[in-house]
């Protein structure tokens, strides 16, 4: 299995842009191997704002060029979506305690 990144906006420190599908071996957009009608691209924005010497991580994204088939399936998988990404970045949190 194969992910495609696609940036089309770097703002450091504060915003990265990119569009992530799955992919081929060739690096061609592919559909995924979890769901026939999951969308092909995904549009992400990841915000970093600092407070009081903190730093706050927000990520957004949604289906692009997406049909209503594909964006309903989105939406559907949207609360697994946040507890995966959830999972991931309390890990994240854990590493960056022992640091």
């Amino acid at each position: 299995m194969f992910g495609k990144f696609a940036y089309r906006e770097i703002a450091a420190p504060e915003r990265i842009v990119f569009v992530n599908s799955f992919a081929d071996e060739k690096g061609g957009t592919a559909r995924s191997p979890y769901h026939p009608n999951w969308p092909l691209e995904i549009l992400n924005t990841l915000t970093l704002t600092e407070h009081a010497g903190k730093t706050t991580l927000n990520l957004r994204g949604g289906p692009i060029n997406a049909t209503e088939e594909e964006c309903n399936i989105f939406q559907g998988f949207r609360e697994a979506m946040q507890k995966g990404f959830g999972g991931t970045f309390d890990q994240l949190d854990e590493y960056l305690a022992k640091a």
